[in-house]
């Protein structure tokens, strides 16, 4: 996603909370800053952040081919994978009806990521997830008085030492942008087609972001006189552009105690790279570096009916899901607290 696209999925995320209402203290914690910490949500993707490994599919998880040793490790079933992800996200219904181009076949064989250290994108969203778990348990007094339960040593740290709200809030966003990354699923396939300057992956970020509000631009957002109720209005009226709705409640994830933010990222990463191969379908476009061949965006979705269809379809799912799994992470770290 770009810019403004990461924008708006953060502050999205906060209104479905907000509608929710179940974590009234992580939306009092994140919406008063909506204007000024939103640059979190697109700090992953700035030049000058290099040294903190901010570069281009820099947060990536490129799925490719396997033929190595223990090949039924990286067999992903269909059903698992559906399952996990449930029925609240609309990604898993996608994959069951292109099940023409994902066959038995397709699912039956093995697939790898090998990100380069410090670019798996689990890896970075797992961190940033930890960290934001300590800088709540670090927070300052209002944090605390907010929490649910009780922090029984932050009495013997100074309040100087303490995490304050707005430190806390952009770190919340910057976790937004991997886990909306995981739903984009050129950062999810290792054919050179999904590489950012090959005519697909920068052409599907511009068109996702004509469906949102120019104030969701850097340097619209972080000036704009709008409170934060306006902020939410014109990031609600995306939803009929992407055709997407949500529901009351936000679904926890499966697995209970024992759920793990990396293996979510993971799964959210291989289904994303299902989706990208029914985007450009291994029979026209394969996997294996010799045979591959580029896919561009007027290709795809612009030459005929089903492509423009496709577009629509692809979009509704990933604008929906990158917005509900933001909410519902943020949800499990406040839910953390008891």
């Amino acid at each position: 996603m770009d810019q403004k696209t990461h924008a708006w999925i953060a502050v999205r995320a906060i209104k479905l909370l907000e509608n929710e209402g179940k974590v009234p203290g992580l939306v009092e914690l994140l919406k008063p800053h909506t204007q000024k910490a939103a640059i979190g949500a697109w700090i992953p993707d700035k030049t000058d952040a290099k040294p903190g490994g901010a570069q281009t599919q820099n947060h990536v998880f490129k799925i490719g081919t396997y033929n190595g040793a223990l090949t039924s490790r990286f067999i992903t079933k269909k059903a698992d994978l559906s399952g996990s992800l449930g029925a609240d996200r609309l990604m898993a219904g996608f994959l069951d009806k292109y099940s023409n181009i994902l066959d038995a076949n397709w699912w039956g064989t093995p697939f790898k990521a090998d990100p380069p250290p410090g670019k798996h994108l689990a890896n970075r969203t797992m961190a940033l997830t930890i960290n934001n778990i300590d800088m709540l348990i670090l927070g300052e007094q209002k944090i605390q008085d907010a929490l649910p339960g009780d922090i029984q040593f932050i009495s013997n740290i100074p309040d100087s030492y303490r995490c304050t709200s707005e430190q806390i809030s952009i770190f919340f966003f910057m976790l937004s942008h991997f886990i909306a990354d995981s739903l984009m699923p050129c950062h999810c396939d290792l054919r050179d087609l999904s590489d950012y300057d090959k005519g697909l992956h920068k052409e599907l970020e511009k068109a996702w972001s004509k469906s949102i509000d120019d104030l969701f631009t850097e340097s619209k957002l972080i000036n704009t006189p709008l409170d934060c109720d306006q902020i939410f209005e014109k990031a609600v009226s995306s939803d009929i552009k992407f055709a997407i709705s949500f529901k009351d409640q936000i679904p926890a994830f499966k697995g209970g105690e024992s759920w793990d933010i990396w293996q979510e990222i993971v799964l959210l990463c291989r289904a994303s790279f299902a989706l990208a191969s029914v985007i450009a379908p291994p029979d026209k476009y394969p996997y294996k570096p010799a045979e591959q061949i580029m896919a561009p965006f007027s290709t795809l979705f612009e030459s005929d009916n089903y492509g423009k269809e496709l577009l629509k379809e692809i979009t509704q799912v990933i604008m929906h899901d990158a917005v509900l799994n933001v909410a519902m992470v943020w949800k499990n770290i406040w839910s953390r607290f008891k």
